[in-house]
């Protein structure tokens, strides 16, 4: 899955704004400890000029942290 990789300033800057109706940003962190975004079609036609720079970020494949199983 290819993403938008931002830095810790960055995520933190965004994470959680809302910028359309009901619509925020929602970082995701990687295996290695990466921040990541992803926009759907929609999300990017709908974002602010604000935010516009999230465009230009640099896009890299995400791989998501195994998470444990908390049933054992």
């Amino acid at each position: 899955m290819i993403g938008y990789k931002l830095t810790l300033e960055q995520k933190e800057a965004i994470q959680g704004v809302e910028f359309s109706d009901a619509t925020f940003f929602n970082c995701v962190e990687d295996i290695d400890g990466v921040w990541f975004l992803f926009l759907s079609e929609q999300d990017t036609n709908n974002l602010p000029n604000e935010y516009a720079y999230i465009l230009d970020l640099p896009q890299e494949e995400f791989v998501p942290k195994v998470q444990e199983n908390i049933f054992k």
